[in-house]
């Protein structure tokens, strides 16, 4: 029988497709400690850097890999979702590799010829009992990939929460904790600071270096004290290593920095004030990883930022008119994508087209994003998560009439084009799944 590679992958629980109907008992990493060990514990020959949050750990990662890549090093790196293929969540970024948001991602043939490898002991696995969930196994299957390609450092970023995340199973030298917001308060815990417990658990040894993006200080108390319990003294982006914006434009952000160097003339093409907070967050963990014997140069940390390409964060993809697009999706992200709207296009207003997975705090989300536009289309992505808006009261939540509501996302982004002027702006925001299918309508290249 031949080997059918996305009916294999279908055979897993895939929580991302159905997070709603999942509890706090429904994760455990019992099962996969012993998955890792079936794959030979690939793991013991790779050095990790690991980054949890409720928002802008993906962007923290790629800001890491960049650098870590532009001063010499051979780096694996592991995100999730994905905006088109699941095979952009494993990407090795190599020395001299021309910088694009797919860059180095695992191959069809090694993804096929791996999965498929791994699938007979697997499927012995679960026979006798054991569980592997979709995440679980392409986590073991990126891990497995990096060790067999000789990476010399992973930078890994949680998919769900922090101690009972797949990754977490993994030894890593330096952890980093983005922002934190109320986020799958069903699993993670109805307050910040449960859900930053949540989160802190990915610090679980006296051997790491912890760095801690600025927080709310009901957040911010737990992580300390976690970083306590292992006598650790975490680096506080803004405290510790002090930033200061020097210009933006819708091109970009000047910034500066005060590490253990210098450093001036930083700039990011990702825009926001949240974005240089997540580049000087992963700044730090790479001066920390300097500890674990990894050098690093000003010139790497400049070449390594401005070449950081992160797709769907406030991604300028077309102009006449222009058009946006963000996963902005919960409420602190929100808040950031207004702040940044406001500040790349002061006194203006967009058409916002809004689509959200159904778990989402969507009011909220929307009275954040109507703020910064005149007009709304409510959408929905092709995805199991996501909200149907047919009976939402949408005038209750932002005041506008009428608000369309338009059953799929290239039906709405063709509704905003149809009557916009050149100089409009729509903004695409909600969850990555309507991000992904808004930037594939517009056939953005990949």
């Amino acid at each position: 029988m031949l080997f059918s590679l996305q009916s294999y992958l279908d055979s897993f629980l895939d929580w991302e497709a159905h997070l709603q109907k999942a509890g706090p008992e429904a994760f455990s990493l019992n099962d996969f400690e012993k998955l890792i060990v079936l794959f030979g514990r690939p793991d013991d020959k790779l050095k990790f850097a690991h980054i949890a949050g409720s928002k802008g750990k993906g962007s923290t990662a790629i800001f890491l890999a960049s650098i870590l890549r532009s001063a010499g090093y051979r780096v694996g790196l592991y995100t999730s979702p994905h905006l088109y293929s699941v095979r952009e969540r494993i990407r090795i970024l190599s020395p001299g590799g021309t910088p694009s948001s797919f860059e180095g991602m695992i191959s069809e043939e090694e993804f096929f010829d791996r999965v498929k490898y791994y699938s007979a002991p697997v499927d012995e696995f679960r026979k006798s009992g054991g569980r592997v969930t979709y995440y679980e196994f392409l986590t073991a299957i990126a891990v497995s990939y990096f060790a067999a390609n000789n990476v010399e450092v992973v930078v890994l970023e949680t998919g769900l929460g922090g101690r009972l995340d797949a990754t977490n199973v993994f030894e890593t030298s330096v952890c980093g904790i983005t922002s934190i917001g109320l986020e799958h308060t069903q699993i993670l815990g109805d307050t910040l600071s449960k859900i930053a417990a949540e989160k802190a658990g990915i610090v679980k040894s006296p051997l790491q270096k912890v760095v801690l993006a600025p927080q709310e200080p009901e957040a911010m108390a737990v992580l300390e004290a976690r970083a306590r319990e292992f006598y650790l003294s975490p680096t506080v982006v803004g405290k510790d290593l002090p930033f200061q914006i020097v210009s933006q434009d819708e091109a970009g952000t000047c910034f500066e920095a005060q590490g253990r160097r210098n450093y001036q003339n930083l700039y990011i093409k990702l825009l926001g004030r949240h974005q240089v907070v997540n580049a000087a967050t992963a700044l730090a963990m790479a001066e920390d990883l300097e500890m674990y014997g990894l050098l690093l140069t000003e010139e790497a940390v400049q070449k390594g930022l401005v070449e950081a390409l992160w797709p769907a964060r406030f991604e300028m993809v077309h102009k006449k008119p222009y058009v946006v697009l963000d996963c902005a999706h919960t409420l602190e992200s929100a808040r950031a994508l207004a702040q940044t709207f406001k500040a790349v296009f002061p006194g203006r207003k967009a058409t916002l087209v809004f689509g959200a997975s159904q778990d989402k705090n969507i009011p909220a989300i929307l009275k954040e994003l109507g703020a910064v536009s005149d007009r709304v289309i409510l959408t929905k992505a092709n995805h199991a998560r996501a909200c149907d808006f047919s009976k939402f009261n949408a005038h209750e939540v932002l005041g506008q009439a009428p608000v369309p509501k338009v059953a799929t996302v290239p039906a709405a982004m063709t509704q905003a084009l149809d009557s916009a002027r050149d100089t409009d702006i729509i903004l695409v925001a909600g969850s990555v799944f309507v991000a992904a299918e808004a930037r594939e309508f517009l056939n953005v290249p990949v």
